[in-house]
């Protein structure tokens, strides 16, 4: 896919402890095109994160490529690879990665600070995201304080404020309530339809469903993707959930 806004290629990936080996990604290739929404599933252990470390950076390849806005990101240094991940990634950890020193709103300010956004255009777009995702009461507050649900909520604040080409969460709603997933499920709607190019790892059949795309891995492989853009398409794999269900 020549237009593809990020692009991994034959990706490898063996980890080493003592005298075992463990092979995460067996030859993974996938492309996320502009304003695509490709949701990752398969069981624990098949590879599901490491692939999301690879294509934000976080972690390089034994062999393959990783090209996240037209330039190759695995062979950056580490702080090159920093760079290009605050100029086009937003990242929603499993475990979360907020701040522990710093207020909510502290927290969702951090990457538009970092970019130069001014003091003041920063508070408001943080208090705006913070709005929506139903935690404004809770600015002036630690994220200690908070349930994790709502730790999960700010996590996303802050990944999505700053505009980013592209969104990587993995289990965005893994900590949340249904009622919670929901808010969370309508705000990466409301994003994909602005042109918000996501990149999601769950275990929710679900929230699969919303996808664009759902990519199944199976011990370091993609085993099975489907296209869900058509309406036919969406409700036929929803229909297969709610018979699983």
């Amino acid at each position: 896919m020549t237009d593809s806004l990020l692009r991994a290629t034959a990706l490898e990936r063996t980890y080493r402890g003592g005298t075992r080996e463990f092979a995460a990604l067996k030859g993974v290739s996938l492309a996320v095109a502009p304003g695509d929404w490709v949701a990752i599933t398969g069981p624990s252990g098949c590879g599901k994160s490491t692939l999301l470390h690879m294509l934000g950076g976080l972690d390089r390849p034994d062999a393959g490529e990783v090209w996240l806005a037209g330039t190759r990101l695995d062979d950056q240094s580490e702080s090159g690879r920093a760079l290009l991940r605050r100029r086009h990634v937003g990242f929603v950890f499993q475990f979360l990665n907020l701040v522990p020193t710093m207020t909510v709103l502290g927290n969702v300010e951090l990457p538009m600070v970092l970019q130069g956004v001014g003091r003041r255009d920063a508070r408001t777009r943080a208090l705006a995201i913070l709005d929506e995702l139903g935690v404004a009461d809770a600015v002036d507050s630690a994220p200690a304080e908070l349930s994790g649900g709502q730790q999960q909520r700010v996590a996303l604040a802050r990944a999505v404020v700053h505009g980013p080409d592209v969104l990587l969460a993995d289990e965005p709603t893994g900590a949340l309530d249904s009622a919670s997933a929901d808010i969370v499920l309508d705000l990466l709607r409301r994003r994909h339809e602005g042109g918000q190019s996501i990149v999601l790892v769950t275990h929710d059949h679900r929230v699969a469903a919303a996808a664009d795309r759902v990519v199944t891995m199976l011990d370091g492989e993609i085993v099975d993707e489907r296209d869900l853009t058509g309406k036919t398409a969406k409700q036929t794999y929803a229909n297969l959930i709610n018979l699983e269900g």
